[in-house]
């Protein structure tokens, strides 16, 4: 092993090669409710989550394991349209389902184990230091949004939001490129909320931050539903995007890159010494927030 625990995936040393490993799991009740999803769309999700971990990493999957967790009463049809999604996510991102497992339970849930080729840099949430810029991909909040509105059922939900929160794209081309030319010191998937995933890198690597929500890049639909509140675009999760740290040397060479990631990147704070995280305004007062993100076990 030359990565443990802590970090977005596991490394594994063989003679072969670097391997990536992580694992996850969507639980009906917990991550979604079943109306939300066709079963299709819930199995090429629960592919999709797991390979956003492999993007942080700079990553590509390759091999994945599948246990399905079903009531009695689920049926047969519905579980093969799960695998079907889950095969043809993971054809898509370049893996194959090699194996899995069915067993019997009193609500669904599936989790996947995937395996994934590491870059020839390893990438992790350790190596942030005071004055690299703080950079996230594409927009946030959208699938936070999308849940709030599925929840309360008051407005109907846009499509371009229900992808969002039905079918996340793991950047997986930006992360292989910021990852194998250096360009990153370090790197998180955002899945619990931007907040919540920052002050992951701070505490591994032991610094803290300065956050700009002004700069937090967003959606025209979400600008048109929330305008200025920014709380489910600094705590809502289930973006999926990737959140890095740039040291200002490398700034320049990411310009160049842009082109090449295949998506946005905007900066949006720096990182400081210490280990404090600061949301400051435009007029560099600091933002209190009631939470950071999500959180399976806070009541």
């Amino acid at each position: 092993m030359v990565v443990g625990p802590g970090q977005d995936c596991a490394v594994l040393q063989t003679d072969a090669a670097l391997w990536l490993l992580t694992i996850d799991a969507l639980v009906a009740g917990v991550h979604f409710a079943p109306e939300w999803l066709s079963p299709r769309q819930l199995g090429r999700k629960s592919f999709l989550v797991n390979a956003s971990d492999i993007a942080a990493m700079g990553g590509q999957p390759r091999f994945c394991v599948v246990n399905f967790s079903v009531p009695p009463a689920y049926r047969e049809r519905d579980l093969r349209a799960l695998q079907q999604g889950i095969v043809a996510a993971g054809r898509e991102c370049g893996a194959a389902v090699v194996g899995g497992n069915l067993t019997r339970a009193t609500q669904l849930s599936i989790t996947i184990a995937l395996l994934g080729t590491a870059p020839r840099r390893i990438v992790t949430r350790q190596g942030a230091r005071p004055g690299d810029h703080v950079f996230v991909t594409g927009t946030l909040g959208d699938a936070a949004l999308a849940v709030r509105s599925l929840r309360r059922g008051d407005t109907p939900v846009t499509a371009n939001l229900q992808r969002r929160f039905r079918e996340p794209a793991p950047r997986l081309r930006a992360g292989r490129i910021l990852a194998e030319m250096g360009i990153v010191s370090a790197m998180i998937d955002v899945s619990d909320g931007l907040v919540q995933d920052l002050g992951h890198i701070c505490t591994e690597s032991r610094v803290g931050a300065v956050l700009r929500p002004a700069a937090v890049p967003l959606s025209p639909a979400y600008r048109k539903r929330c305008g200025s509140d920014l709380r489910l675009a600094l705590q809502g999760g289930e973006d999926y995007e990737l959140l890095c740290t740039v040291p200002e040397g490398n700034v320049k060479m990411l310009q160049r890159q842009r082109a090449r990631l295949g998506c946005p990147i905007t900066c949006i704070g720096t990182i400081t010494g210490g280990r404090r995280l600061r949301l400051l305004d435009a007029e560099g007062r600091t933002l209190q927030l009631d939470t950071h993100g999500f959180d399976h076990f806070r009541t």
